[in-house]
């Protein structure tokens, strides 16, 4: 099994230091950037499965980190959460125009985060067993980022049916 590597992009200290505890507590690797030019770089250099993208990041916003990701053409691009301060519908209507495959508002609701980063786990690491099984023609072998809410939510499901 994979252990995910998480990127937290968040200038707040106290969020910042939030999420990085809470990315590190539930076993994930964990890297942080305070502003989005050191996110892109990260995201340059790095294999990172997941973000945790600050809307109004300084230098790049979130939204702008989001819309690069999407231009690049990376094979496996990462699951991207959009952590925003408003729950306004146009502006989580562009937060997913912009690339953003889940939205969050603030403040960050701790247990749905970790719930919504442990679907993405499991069906990363779902796919992984399938990729190791030599033969198979024809199954789906799809990125993070190509979740939509429909796969999480029935992982959701998946995965609460396991646990009890």
């Amino acid at each position: 099994m994979k252990t995910l590597t998480i990127l937290v992009a968040e200038d707040d200290l106290l969020t910042r230091m939030t999420l990085e505890r809470s990315v590190v507590q539930w076993g994930y690797q964990l890297i942080s950037a305070v502003d989005g030019i050191s996110a892109r770089e990260l995201l340059r250099t790095r294999k990172i499965d997941v973000c945790l993208l600050d809307w109004d990041l300084p230098k790049l916003s979130g939204i702008e980190l989001c819309q690069w990701l999407r231009t690049i053409g990376t094979n496996q691009p990462p699951y991207v959460v959009l952590i925003a301060g408003n729950e306004q519908p146009e502006d989580i209507q562009k937060g997913y125009e912009a690339g953003a495959n889940d939205y969050v508002t603030r403040p960050c609701d701790l247990k749905y985060l970790r719930r919504r980063i442990a679907t993405v786990a499991d069906k990363l690491n779902r796919q992984e067993l399938r990729l190791e099984k030599p033969g198979i023609a024809g199954e789906d072998h799809r990125s993070a980022a190509s979740l939509s809410p429909l796969d999480i939510y029935l992982s959701d499901l998946r995965l609460m049916r396991r646990k009890t």
